[in-house]
């Protein structure tokens, strides 16, 4: 299943998931969005769009909010973590025009730290989600399930977010309605994965992971060349 490098279609539109825990904020991310049936956990997600000057990645980030990211670029700066492509079903991709118009109306705008879907800040999987909303004109169209901030099992919030959110000076939103790249890779709405190799330690590492994944598909993306689709947007 591994032994070689298969090229994949890439699609404007598609989303692109990034699985790594090397920051405590990654960490505990996956702390409260793991889910019971996967091993292999999501901590950053973007669109890629595909136009006549290359490869980009829509996408919200700490610090730099919501930013226009060459795929090359986007790949150099997530090192450490394991890159997948999520495909999106034929039938919904009639939204890509209008979900990336959507998401590139954000451009500029600040990191939503409080994960408020209410806000016009925007988060990573909040990107995501409010671009086929609108599109869809469903605001159902990804789920929005209550977060949680607390120790799996007990009532007691995880120190580093009561800490993260104490800094805020806003309330913790458990309970609230939000969105998170592990719960948008299990929708019902994307296809599958192509798997993206790395360096050699976490290629093995998950892979191993994904052999317990049912809704992932470890096919290899080639960094180099990929196949591109003739969809691109201006």
């Amino acid at each position: 299943m591994f032994g070689s490098c298969k090229q994949e279609v890439l699609h404007s539109g598609d989303l692109i998931f990034i699985a790594s825990e090397s920051s405590d904020f990654e960490k505990s991310i996956v702390e409260v969005t793991k889910t019971k049936d996967k091993t292999l956990n999501f901590t950053h997600v973007g669109i890629i769009n595909i136009t006549d000057s290359g490869i980009f990645v829509i996408e919200a980030v700490p610090e730099k909010g919501v930013v226009y990211t060459r795929l090359q670029e986007f790949k150099n700066e997530n090192k450490k973590g394991m890159l997948y492509v999520g495909m999106l079903k034929s039938k919904y991709k009639k939204h890509t025009s209008n979900a990336l118009s959507r998401a590139l109306t954000h451009l500029g705008k600040e990191y939503d730290y409080a994960f408020d879907l209410e806000n016009d800040l925007y988060y990573c999987s909040e990107l995501v989600y409010d671009a086929y909303a609108y599109a869809s004109g469903d605001p159902y169209f990804f789920e929005t399930p209550a977060m949680t901030f607390k120790k799996e099992g007990t009532d007691e919030v995880l120190p580093y977010w009561a800490g993260y959110f104490e800094k805020l000076g806003v309330t913790i939103p458990e309970g609230k309605p939000g969105v998170n790249p592990t719960g948008l890779s299990g929708s019902d709405k994307i296809r599958n994965f192509v798997f993206q190799h790395r360096d050699t330690e976490n290629t093995e590492r998950h892979r191993e992971k994904s052999k317990l994944c049912e809704t992932l598909r470890p096919l290899c993306l080639c960094a180099e060349n990929p196949i591109i689709k003739n969809n691109k947007t201006n």
